[in-house]
């Protein structure tokens, strides 16, 4: 398993935007939002914003700062390219990085 690294082409795989563990989440919506503003500045995200900013890619830079996420609902890590591609299968967490923070 490797690292997975914070990068403008992970960002873009990332299925967190549309993970049902989110999707009533406030702070989500909003930190999505910030984030959306930044992407249409046509920039590379990942030199001008955060990690902890970035809704998502949680496997790369660890637990959500949104507290209103419903780890209830079925995450979507294992459905994920990264996941597949970095072998996150053989680590920790296996899934709900948002929750259990970043794949070691």
């Amino acid at each position: 398993m490797g690292k997975v690294e914070f990068n403008a082409e992970n960002v873009a795989k990332c299925q967190c935007v549309k993970c049902p563990v989110q999707a009533k989440s406030e702070c989500f919506k909003n930190t999505l939002r910030g984030m959306q503003e930044m992407m249409s500045e046509d920039v590379d995200i990942a030199t001008v914003i955060e990690p902890k900013d970035v809704p998502g890619i949680y496997c790369a830079n660890g637990k959500a700062v949104c507290t209103d996420l419903d780890t209830h609902e079925i995450c979507k890590c294992g459905e994920c390219p990264i996941w597949t591609e970095y072998g996150l299968n053989k680590g920790e967490p296996g899934s709900y990085f948002c929750r259990d923070g970043a794949a070691r």
